[in-house]
């Protein structure tokens, strides 16, 4: 069984480390499911900015699921996280950098993520760390369609919304005549 393994969550709320690691959970559960990769490999080859060498389905399975990255190449079968938490008026949800295994979190773009969006960032950005990359933020990257893939599944599996509606009750007629009446009397 594959694993998802938090190892830190640093400068975060007591509810942000706790949404995270309930993000990670999620995140395994749809590694461990034989359906997910079968949607993987349903729409693989149609994904841009592969690694070289992991042209097909099937390299990439093995390589994520062998849980090695490019800061630990033994294959332990699970993913490692350590997670760092930082403030910035830009536009990143987050960001991996080659020289270390962390991976920063823009606590300002994070802060309205559901449990699905996530785990889709964790996948992606520890996508970074097993030496894949978007370049220009290429939305058709492997990095990013895996990280949209975990997160649609996840919304699905637990019933979230895809966007939030407000519904407000309309006051018929009849019910204004009803109200003014009951003030009346």
């Amino acid at each position: 069984m594959f694993k998802v393994k938090i190892h830190d969550v640093k400068n975060a709320s007591f509810e942000e480390a706790r949404a995270f690691r309930a993000g990670a959970r999620q995140l395994e559960e749809e590694l461990n499911d034989s359906y997910f990769w079968y949607e993987v490999a349903m729409v693989y080859n149609t994904w841009e900015n592969k690694k070289d060498g992991d042209q097909n389905f099937k390299d990439f399975k093995a390589m994520v699921l062998g849980g090695s990255n490019a800061f630990d190449s033994h294959e332990d079968k699970i993913l490692d996280v350590l997670v760092t938490f930082y403030y910035s008026f830009r536009s990143v949800i987050g960001y991996t950098t080659p020289s270390t295994w962390k991976t920063w979190v823009n606590r300002r773009m994070i802060r309205n993520f559901d449990l699905a969006d996530i785990a889709g960032h964790i996948w992606h950005e520890s996508l970074h760390n097993q030496g894949l990359g978007h370049p220009n933020t290429n939305r058709n990257s492997v990095v990013y369609q895996a990280g949209y893939l975990v997160r649609k599944r996840v919304k699905e599996r637990l019933a979230l919304p895809t966007h939030i509606e407000l519904i407000y009750k309309k006051e018929t007629f009849i019910s204004k005549i009803k109200r003014l009446w009951r003030r009346l009397i």
